[in-house]
């Protein structure tokens, strides 16, 4: 995921926000995004040391070497879903990214990293096909496995999620380099409705966009089933037990106990596997605000006692106790909010999003690129505890 740079775009008299790879967050919609390009006057070697920062939880990026380039130029424009992030980038020039056994094991990512080529060409090894992959293919990397891209004067979007997201029958295919060819018939239905959502996005609720992109998951999930070249293999620890979070979240039942007896390994073993995100119940707890956040949020969701029950809370109470622990905002405040209050909360759920993202994508706990001077992540800016006080 290409998510290097930060942006151009300021809004004036207001904190920069930063997330953690140095773009700047913009939650002005429901939907998180983080803009990245080379500001005026700003050397190419520090753009893509930013992009090097970005990449690490999954790739090494040498950014010296890649901006001795002549005529380099790079951009990028990430949305921030509940289920995933897509990132649409543009290179001319060529950068390549390498995944080796120690950066696997050293940031533990387990997520599949896709790619849908729109021009210029991916070359990746290791290869099923041995052919460079063009426009309109599309290239699965399994973030559990080694691989090493270069990418040349080239536009992609790129998309990553967790292997849970999947159907049931393709969750447990060896989908590592696996490729959708750009003849496939649904190649270019999954390449243009991730393109379409990842420009719509902006206008999107978070309920739409989750919608949407479960479609785009649900035909990749089809695809991949229909590629010969995928072989089976056992689902990861991690991706099953989140596929029982996701698949069993309203459940009051569900406990990291529950989980545990399922997958016939002890509890120690289940909170090893989820200490990037501070344990298992922590990850449940997560899973549960979003999924309210994303109903709650929605001008024409459920009433707020039935997301409670939608979302496994064992009561409204419960529901806005949680709101308010994370979000500092009931949940009718949330619905109820306009304008200027409606921004900031999404700007904290925003946050609340991307600090999620960072551990379960394995940044929270990957060994960082440089630093880059000057770049931070301030503290969220406390609401109005006027307009967002909790009721008793």
């Amino acid at each position: 995921m290409d998510t290097g740079g930060v942006s151009a775009i300021q809004a004036p008299m207001e904190p920069i926000i930063m997330d953690t790879t140095g773009g700047q967050l913009h939650c002005e919609q429901p939907i998180p995004r983080v803009h990245h390009v080379r500001l005026p006057g700003e050397r190419m070697v520090d753009l893509m040391r930013r992009a090097a920062h970005s990449v690490a939880f999954a790739f090494h990026l040498d950014p010296e070497v890649t901006a001795a380039q002549t005529d380099l130029e790079y951009s990028a424009e990430t949305a921030v879903l509940l289920d995933g992030v897509i990132s649409r980038s543009v290179l001319r020039g060529a950068v390549t990214l390498a995944r080796d056994a120690e950066r696997v094991a050293a940031t533990g990512a387990d997520q599949l990293f896709i790619i849908l080529v729109e021009a210029g060409t991916v070359d990746v090894q290791p290869t099923r096909s041995g052919r460079r992959l063009r426009e309109g293919d599309i290239l699965i990397l399994d973030l559990k496995k080694a691989a090493t891209l270069v990418n040349t004067d080239y536009t992609a979007m790129m998309v990553v999620i967790s292997r849970s997201l999947l159907p049931k029958a393709a969750r447990n295919l060896d989908l590592h380099c696996t490729e959708i060819r750009a003849d496939h018939p649904l190649a270019r239905v999954i390449t243009s409705t991730t393109h379409r959502l990842w420009e719509d996005s902006r206008r999107m609720t978070p309920a739409q966009g989750s919608v949407v992109f479960q479609g785009v998951i649900e035909i990749l999930g089809l695809a991949l089933t229909d590629t010969r070249r995928a072989r089976g293999e056992e689902m990861s620890l991690r991706a099953g037990a989140e596929a029982i979070v996701d698949d069993h979240l309203k459940s009051a039942g569900l406990t990291p106990a529950s989980i545990a007896e399922r997958l016939g390994v002890s509890r120690a073993t289940l909170y090893r596997t989820f200490a990037p995100y501070g344990g298992v119940a922590r990850f449940i707890d997560e899973r549960r605000l979003q999924r309210a956040w994303t109903l709650v949020s929605s001008p024409v969701g459920p009433p707020i006692a039935e997301v409670a029950s939608l979302c496994g809370y064992a009561s409204k109470a419960r529901l806005t106790r949680a709101f308010v622990s994370r979000l500092n905002a009931t949940p009718d405040a949330v619905r109820a909010a306009t304008g200027e209050a409606r921004d900031r909360l999404n700007e904290r759920a925003a946050l609340e999003i991307m600090d999620s993202w960072d551990r379960r994508s394995g940044r929270a706990t990957a060994t960082p690129e440089p630093a880059v001077e000057g770049r931070y992540r301030p503290a969220p800016r406390p609401l109005d505890s006027g307009a967002f006080a909790a009721h008793p």
